[in-house]
């Protein structure tokens, strides 16, 4: 596995271009793009990005089913109770 962010940066551009060429582009997404940067200089692994990213989605696909419990707006640093508060 390469350790430094030239190669990886290498990896990610080919990974993002053959999802181009495929008609799903992956570059257009800022948290996955986030991430991306994050494994590219070595911050997190990809195990770590792949689960972060499914928790993006998941809440996403939370977020349409429901739009009225959207946690979006809400801070990290809040809790659910203060919140609920507001």
């Amino acid at each position: 596995m390469s350790t430094t962010p030239e190669p990886r940066r290498a990896i990610a551009q080919r990974a993002i271009d053959r999802a181009t060429t495929r008609g799903v582009p992956i570059d257009t997404d800022l948290a996955f793009l986030t991430l991306l940067e994050e494994w590219i200089g070595g911050e997190i692994d990809m195990r770590t990005m792949r689960e972060r990213y499914l928790a993006i989605i998941a809440l996403r696909s939370a977020e349409r089913r429901d739009p009225r419990n959207s946690l979006s707006g809400i801070s990290p640093s809040e809790s659910s109770y203060e919140a609920n508060d507001e």
